[in-house]
């Protein structure tokens, strides 16, 4: 059966009422404490493989682990989320990521580093669809705009605080007991939604026309499948930020702190970029927004190997968190845009799967390159394959308007 993007996508079972039961404000203050922990986890756990003595083919399969269970069954995640409500994937996500980042404080060594990074993405990607179908939920056009940029504002402030965090921490403490501390923060955002529990609905309602299909007949919908193919090259971006610039930094003699720091630049950056997509989005739409946010990025990536010092590495990093900070957030609202009527999660749960297809294959492809021929050719060959990913997936006509509307409506592909 044909999809029609035109159709509205899903919303709370209880309509507008949804708005006076559970506001954006009330999801991204408890989304804020466990997206820092997931993050300085992250940041962490390579570190401390780096202590122990990995290469970076070994570090590449330690990130490529974290995205095997958010590529195996993110689909079925946003299925759950439309169908049944948030709460249950919400919980069970938080429980699963408590634990999965905990496990190396209680049995140091590579393999619980290995445990680790696969139940703590398997419980990130639980709580990220539920958070993310109900954020757009909220409202549509230009409201669902606003809502998704605070949300990813939420997550660009854990972006920073994550990898600061461990950075300081680890010199301070110690890496096993900066697990400890990394995972007691997941119990903030763990208390906050259940002290909220009455306010989170129920259920999601799906469309009384929705089609039954499955969830790989959404890549029929054109706009679907390049937004989807500028996801997977955006977050292959990201990865090789939070595994390479590590790397690099521990090669060039950087202390621990001195990374999270450089790190935190990036951070800062997508802060800045996401106060400014309503506004930029207004200005250029969405489309050829994120187009340019791409080109941005692969530009960077390909400048790092030049820098020796943290300061320039800050700087260099800024820049390239301004690219880095529009392309998910971009990604997120046009392919919510496009949802077929009842369907937004489980297209949400298609769109990360995706990104952790790139997550399981693109590190240790990169890790292995690595290995054998040194970090720096690594930067460099990540900036070709961007650009070209960028260039397969762009959105935008060939002119752009100068003033394009913030959410256009969605047309039906020809």
């Amino acid at each position: 059966m044909a999809l029609d993007p035109d159709k509205s996508t899903s919303r709370i079972s209880t309509g507008t009422a949804a708005a006076t039961t559970i506001t954006i404000y009330q999801i991204i203050g408890f989304v804020l404490p466990w997206n820092t922990a997931y993050k300085a986890s992250r940041v962490l756990n390579t570190l401390f493989a780096l202590e122990l003595g990995a290469t970076p083919l070994q570090t590449g399969l330690l990130l490529a682990t974290y995205g095997l269970f958010p590529m195996l069954f993110a689909v079925y995640a946003g299925k759950v989320a439309d169908r049944h409500g948030v709460r249950m994937p919400l919980y069970l996500g938080l429980i699963l990521l408590g634990v999965g980042i905990v496990l190396p404080y209680l049995w140091p060594g590579f393999l619980a580093l290995f445990a680790s990074a696969l139940v703590g993405g398997a419980g990130f990607i639980l709580s990220q669809v539920a958070m993310q179908t109900l954020t757009g939920s909220l409202g549509g056009g230009a409201t669902r705009t606003r809502n998704f940029s605070l949300y990813v504002l939420t997550v660009a402030i854990a972006d920073f605080l994550g990898p600061v965090l461990a950075g300081f921490s680890i010199d301070a403490f110690g890496h096993i007991p900066t697990f400890a501390i990394s995972a007691s923060i997941t119990l903030v955002s763990m208390a906050g939604f259940i002290a909220i529990d009455r306010r989170i609905p129920r259920a999601i309602a799906r469309a009384a026309d929705a089609p039954a299909t499955r969830a790989i007949e959404l890549l029929r919908i054109p706009v679907l499948r390049r937004v989807f193919i500028a996801s997977g090259v955006a977050m292959s971006a990201g990865d090789m930020f939070q595994l390479y610039v590590p790397l690099y930094g521990h090669s060039i003699g950087l202390t621990a702190s001195a990374i999270g720091l450089v790190m935190g630049a990036a951070a800062v950056s997508v802060f800045v970029t996401r106060v400014l997509i309503p506004p930029m989005a207004r200005r250029f739409g969405e489309e050829r927004l994120l187009l340019y946010s791409l080109l941005l990025t692969a530009a960077m990536l390909a400048t790092i190997p030049f820098f020796k010092t943290a300061v320039a590495l800050g700087v260099v990093c800024f820049v390239l968190g301004l690219g880095l900070g529009l392309g998910q957030p971009l990604t997120v609202i046009i392919a919510y845009n496009h949802s077929p009527a009842g369907r937004a999660g489980e297209v949400v749960g298609l769109r990360i799967a995706t990104n952790n297809f790139m997550h399981v294959f693109v590190p240790p492809l990169f890790g292995a390159l690595g290995s054998l021929t040194g970090i720096a050719l690594v930067f460099w060959a990540s900036g070709v394959v961007l650009s070209l990913g960028a260039y397969a997936s762009r959105l935008a006509p060939p002119i752009a308007p100068a003033i394009a509307p913030t959410i256009k409506p969605a047309a039906k592909d020809k």
